[in-house]
């Protein structure tokens, strides 16, 4: 009997650490080992807003076409920021050496970093882009072929200090406007060679003589002249050797 008894439970025993065993086998066997979790974002989560500035800082600012610029545009234009121009500094001056921008509009500061602004000497020769130009206040003289070759140039604004406008300036431009100021003494060198001429796209455009000019030298321009001026005699002399015609205000 005793032999029966123990029989059974040692019977029992395995039987109750086989189940034990399965339990534990069954709970694991139904769960699965979770993957270590690693933190992504989405492109489309992600903060681009740095990535953005950088973008929006390198996109040129759209500007108006040739066609859309006007004098307006030009006379109510901010002046164009010193970082657009190669410079030459002279301790108390200023000389601007080229135009690297891209607006096509320029207007030329009386002063950079409180220096005056002096001399724009072949800054424009052969640019495809400027389309209107303002002369800053402290330039006193337009060189020889100041704009020569700006093929895209239609308007022009002489500063108040400008006391002489250098031959051949508006030489292969397609300049259409040109306002001198008053306090301009001489336009051009000589009636041979070293005229101010209108450019072949434009000839006979209007080019008022501000009453200030004593000594000039044209051709291909219908000139507004006061009476009694220099500059209406000049007209008269020359109508037939410079292509001129003239006009008396």
């Amino acid at each position: 009997m005793k032999k029966r008894l123990l029989i059974l439970g040692m019977i029992f025993t395995m039987a109750v650490s086989s189940a034990g065993c399965g339990s534990s086998s069954s709970d694991n066997a139904g769960k699965t080992e979770q993957p270590k979790q690693t933190a992504t974002v989405q492109d489309s989560q992600k903060d681009t807003s740095n990535d953005s500035k950088s973008d929006n800082d390198k996109k040129d600012t759209k500007y108006k076409t040739a066609d859309e610029i006007t004098m307006d545009d030009l006379m109510s234009h901010d002046e164009t920021p010193a970082e657009d121009f190669e410079l030459i500094d002279n301790s108390d001056e200023i000389v601007i050496e080229k135009y690297v921008g891209k607006d096509p509009i320029v207007v030329i500061p009386d002063e950079i970093d409180g220096k005056k602004v002096v001399d724009f000497d072949k800054t424009f020769w052969n640019n495809k882009i400027v389309v209107a130009i303002r002369v800053g206040n402290n330039v006193t003289e337009i060189k020889k072929m100041a704009f020569s070759n700006c093929e895209n140039l239609k308007y022009v604004v002489l500063g108040e200090s400008v006391k002489s406008l250098g031959s051949d300036s508006f030489a292969n431009t397609n300049i259409k406007e040109i306002e001198l100021n008053d306090g301009l003494q001489k336009i051009g060198e000589d009636d041979t060679n070293n005229t101010v001429d209108a450019p072949d796209s434009n000839y006979g455009m209007d080019l008022k003589i501000p009453d200030s000019v004593t000594e000039i030298h044209v051709r291909h321009f219908n000139l507004i002249v006061k009476s009694g001026s220099q500059a209406e005699q000049y007209a008269k002399d020359f109508a037939d050797s410079n292509n001129l015609t003239y006009t008396v205000e």
